[in-house]
């Protein structure tokens, strides 16, 4: 009999994991769209994940590495044999006492995620994309006013009033990793009369649609933010009325002090902005009902801490905390424990997996995750020696990828790998693949049960959602949370006392007197309800030590760091002569980043509706004074790797600057495989062996590098 109908759950071509509906006919997805409950958008990703769910190249069977790592060669082996090899090399590494040597990559949905539990039980250290990507951010908002911020999801663009200004700061959610509908709700926005202004130096999607481009010098996000402070605060523009009520005694006048010498026209020196642009954005926002900041890659270059700070120094001025169309402070919603609750490592004391001469300035810092990750300083370090990875791609993400490479194939003396064990769980071959010793199956979106409990994303109109089977898995595919639960039921029955990943769900929704079954009958989605705004007027007071907006982070004082410098990271300011251009990654619509999904998605990387080559932009007046010509074949070279790729010229890209899709370079599947594109990591080097370029500032340099270009 003929069946057909709609189903909610989760799309994960993306980590934005948007609300989505499956039409599933006779048991085979046939069609996707947005949740009309969600606000209801789909991306050309989302909508391509039915290509990912029948590829022809999914993995199905457990597979172990027959070859030397790096070589690719597998054979097939069952669940029994995987798990054995699982628990005994964990099982030895717990009775040496070196459980803190085991790690965990991947995108954890929330801390109550099963794997992260799993980890926990070891004793090891989980590794996200968080401290890659944004940890300076919440951390500078935390240390400043105490909210936890909503991530890389965008502000509530859907409240900006008429007149209110939205700013992108090296922010691309026309094509990243963000919320279908927030490109809808920014245009939304612009016809309410709102203003977008988009600080970046490359031209992209949003800058064709903002009210104003300001073409930026890569990392000086933080000077134009303090030139504009400077002129807000010494022509009384700044909010008076909200400063005097609610920031800490004394930091006003530490700020004023501060301030003094970061004029317009010296910040303009330093991020490449006209001071008068400068004083007319501040003079914008200033008049204008509500400002709303976003940045991304901006945050990601090496002086994060201090463009975080300049950044939140620059809302609480202007009065833009949790208002309408300002930063938003979100809420939340506690799910409740699964006990018994297996400890957290100390990262204090067992390190953060961090080496340099910065190591004992960098503890002084307060991190809620290990702020960074060096895969390959670890292993050369004897710190990490199991290594398991889900839903990442370590060969293609890692900066100085050629070096992770390397470390992966380190050997001792007696012939061993000093990495003892590499498990990657994987839906479609992948680079990073080639170094593990087992590949486990993992499911697609539309294969498994996932809770995805999301209490700051509160702006996609739901807190959690559930992401549940519509068809049958493919092949002996298992999601990795079900395999660390399994492998925890084995090695820690105390701590996976419960049933499978819906119990343990139903137990951690308890929390909030939810169930999922209650969820599902919600339409996969729940909410607690609105989100209020100017959340402190009720609660009288911030979540700081003080209670108050700290502008100064006098924690930081003994070593110098309680004011932001206005500085470009040094990694731009080091090697200009030699290396005279900024080389800048970004994103596209079209591909997620290093995730294999859309790697080897034949949908998305077709030329004709997808993106099949990633030259490298230059601008032609760089191009001329280069001697090269549009199609021709550069050399880029930058202090740690040297590549060959074809250039093109666009007036789109700030002069001085080149510019390179991020996440290209995958040689495993047939789709990924078929061109000769490079991995901007190739050229970017592994912080962990430049710390010097790195200091106190907080960031990895992880997006970008100097370069010099040559036919």
């Amino acid at each position: 009999m003929h069946e057909s109908k709609w189903i909610p759950t989760v799309c994960y071509q993306c980590k934005a994991e948007c609300a989505i509906l499956a039409r599933v006919e006779d048991g085979v997805v046939k069609e996707v769209k947005g949740n009309p409950r969600a606000r209801g958008k789909m991306c050309v990703k989302g909508m391509a994940g039915i290509t990912t769910l029948y590829s022809n190249e999914r993995l199905k069977h457990p597979l172990k590495r027959v070859g030397e790592r790096g070589e690719g060669r597998f054979e097939r082996i069952g669940w029994d044999e995987a798990m054995d090899i699982m628990e005994k090399k964990l099982r030895a590494l717990i009775a040496r006492g070196e459980g803190h040597k085991f790690t965990y990559s991947m995108f954890p949905h929330s801390t109550t995620d099963p794997k992260w539990r799993f980890v926990n039980a070891v004793g090891g250290f989980i590794s996200t994309g968080l401290p890659h990507c944004d940890s300076a951010k919440i951390m500078a908002h935390l240390h400043t006013f105490g909210c936890f911020p909503n991530h890389h999801i965008a502000p509530m663009y859907f409240t900006v009033p008429k007149g209110g200004i939205m700013i992108l700061s090296g922010r691309h959610p026309f094509g990243c990793l963000d919320d279908a509908c927030v490109p809808r709700d920014i245009l939304d926005a612009k016809e309410r009369g709102a203003k977008l202004v988009v600080i970046d130096p490359i031209f992209r999607t949003e800058a064709a649609k903002a009210d104003w481009w300001i073409p930026i010098k890569p990392g000086g996000d933080a000077a134009l933010f303090l030139g504009m402070c400077h002129h807000l605060l010494t022509k009384g523009l700044y909010d008076k009325a909200f400063c005097d009520k609610w920031v800490r005694e004394g930091d006003m006048d530490g700020l004023m002090a501060f301030i003094k010498d970061k004029t317009p026209k010296a910040m303009s020196r330093i991020c490449d902005v006209p001071a008068k642009d400068i004083i007319k954005l501040a003079e914008m926002c200033a008049a204008a009902p509500s400002v709303c900041v976003d940045a991304f890659k901006s945050i990601m270059y090496g002086n994060a801490m201090d463009w975080g700070q300049a950044w939140s120094i620059f809302l609480v001025i202007t009065g833009n905390l949790d208002n309408p169309g300002g930063q938003p402070m979100p809420e939340i919603a506690p799910m409740a424990p699964v006990k018994p609750t297996p400890p957290a490592p100390d990262l204090k004391t067992l390190g953060y997996h961090r080496t340099g001469p910065n190591r004992g300035k960098f503890d002084n810092y307060t991190f809620f995750l290990e702020p960074t990750w060096y895969a390959a300083q670890a292993v050369k370090d004897d710190g990490l020696k199991v290594f398991f990875a889900s839903e990442c791609n370590p060969a293609l993400s890692e900066m100085g990828s050629g070096e992770w490479r390397e470390a992966m194939k380190m050997k001792n003396p007696d012939g061993s790998y000093k990495l003892e064990l590499f498990v990657l769980t994987e839906i479609l071959p992948s680079e990073t693949m080639k170094w593990a010793d087992l590949v486990l199956p993992d499911q697609t979106n539309f294969e498994r049960w996932e809770l995805l409990y999301m209490p700051w994303w509160y702006n996609f109109g739901h807190t959690a959602a559930v992401c549940r089977p519509v068809v049958e898995p493919i092949g002996e595919s298992r999601h990795a949370n079900r395999v660390m639960i399994e492998l925890g039921k084995r090695m820690f029955p105390q701590y996976f006392a419960f049933k499978d990943d819906v119990e343990y769900y139903d137990i951690e929704l308890s929390g909030v007197g939810m169930s999922m079954r209650e969820v599902l009958d919600n339409g996969a989605l729940w909410s607690p309800g609105t989100v209020g705004f100017r959340k402190y007027e009720d609660a009288g007071r911030f979540n700081t030590p003080s209670g108050k907006i700290e502008l100064e982070w006098r924690m930081y004082e003994n070593i110098g760091r309680q004011w932001p410098s206005p500085e470009l990271p040094l990694e731009f300011r080091k090697d200009e002569e030699k290396y005279p251009f900024i080389l800048v990654n970004f994103r596209t619509i079209f591909l997620n980043n290093t995730g294999a999904w859309s790697q080897n998605n034949a949908q998305l990387r077709d030329p004709v509706s997808g993106l099949d080559a990633n030259p490298l932009i230059l601008n032609p007046l760089d191009g001329a004074r280069l001697g090269v010509a549009d199609g021709d074949i550069v050399t880029v070279e930058s202090s740690t790797g040297k590549v060959r790729v074809p250039v093109q010229f666009t007036e789109k890209i700030k002069p001085g600057c080149a510019g390179i899709i991020h996440g290209f370079g995958q040689t495993m599947g047939k789709v990924a495989a078929r061109g000769p594109w490079f991995g901007d990591n190739e050229l970017i080097a592994d912080a962990g062996s430049h710390l010097e370029e790195q200091d106190l500032r907080g960031g990895e340099a992880h997006v970008s590098t100097r370069v010099r270009i040559s036919k």
